[in-house]
């Protein structure tokens, strides 16, 4: 990478000139330079001659004839001469036998080629002159100017569709002049009639000047990536700011986006229904004590002791016939008649 070393202007005037050669807020209009090659036939001449009367006084047209001039070979010459005389449009009109009558337009951004398109002019030049007459056209008029058709509304990917873009963009750069924010209708160069229509008059245009028509030759689109970058703009004075993620679709209504944070699925509130609760998980609860004995059983077993007021001796009695945790006093369990065996309790309880 090689750094540049940025020359200070000298005097006033010049560093004027550099501050207005900076990117600015409100771009003013394009100035337009039209030159020639080495030939230039009456048909082209013509051409030229028109650009520069819908265009003054924002054109500046070279007289001399041009030699060695080949934009899709080498665009350095037309680079150089259109920084030199400030201006980011060039025409360049020459004619030989392999393009006769050919009109290139190129393009420039930061002293360097955007895009060029060649037009070959297939108007013939007795058609020209049968329509020939002088154009009565104000300086700093604003043409109107019209697409028509459906090419020019393509917004498909495909070769056709970036090319009639292109066209588009160059023809709105070359004759749409200076942005306004309203057009003065007494100020439109047209025959009003009456109309049946009390407010709105009937329009009549007639033709001042010559009419051409071109075929698209050779052309060169922009670079991606250097295309995003000439488009890029500050904002207005009078253009309202973007809020962010709020937009208005093309019936008029205003969409917002709102961006939340990652949401858990199980903190949920749904609807508390019996069918929809889980059930408890068995293992989970059951406990196993030191003696190898699971808790839930232990507890069971205490809980019907303490219920039947103590403890059952036909559980706590050991084989020897002694109570565990005893007295030691024995009890004497034989063989009693039926009735004493119906009256006598089943549980006995251990002072």
């Amino acid at each position: 990478m090689s750094l540049l070393r940025e020359v200070k202007p000298r005097n006033a005037r010049t560093a004027k000139i550099v501050k207005a050669r900076e990117p600015q807020t409100v771009e003013g209009r394009k100035r337009i330079l039209l030159l020639h090659g080495t030939r230039c036939p009456d048909p082209i001449r013509n051409v030229l001659k028109t650009i520069m009367t819908l265009t003054k006084p924002h054109s500046v047209q070279l007289t001399k004839k041009n030699e060695n001039i080949h934009p899709f070979q080498d665009p350095a010459s037309l680079e150089f001469l259109s920084q030199k005389n400030d201006c980011a449009v060039a025409v360049f009109a020459t004619h030989s036998k392999k393009r006769p009558n050919n009109i290139t337009i190129l393009r420039l951004f930061d002293g360097r080629t955007l895009d060029m398109t060649e037009l070959l002019l297939v108007t013939t030049a007795e058609e020209l002159q049968a329509e020939d007459g002088k154009m009565q056209i104000g300086v700093e008029m604003k043409p109107m100017i019209v697409f028509a058709g459906s090419p020019w509304d393509d917004n498909s990917a495909s070769e056709q569709a970036s090319l009639f873009r292109q066209l588009k963009s160059t023809f709105l750069d070359v004759f749409q002049g200076e942005e306004i924010a309203s057009i003065d209708v007494a100020g439109l160069q047209v025959r009003t009639l009456r109309s049946n229509t009390a407010k709105v008059p009937r329009v009549e245009l007639d033709q001042i000047g010559p009419s051409f028509d071109f075929r698209v030759g050779r052309f060169k689109t922009a670079d991606p990536n250097i295309m995003k970058e000439a488009m890029k703009h500050g904002r207005r004075p009078n253009e309202a700011r973007n809020k962010k993620n709020i937009e208005t679709d093309i019936v008029g209504d205003k969409l917002g986006r709102i961006h939340l944070g990652r949401q858990d699925l199980n903190e949920l509130q749904t609807r508390k229904m019996k069918g929809l609760k889980r059930a408890r998980d068995e293992d989970d609860d059951v406990e196993v004590n030191g003696n190898g004995v699971h808790q839930e059983e232990e507890d069971i077993v205490s809980q019907s002791d303490e219920e039947d007021g103590g403890i059952d001796l036909d559980d706590e009695l050991v084989d020897d016939g002694s109570s565990v945790g005893g007295t030691g006093d024995e009890i004497d369990i034989g063989d009693d008649s039926a009735e004493e065996a119906d009256t006598m309790p089943k549980r006995q309880r251990i002072a």
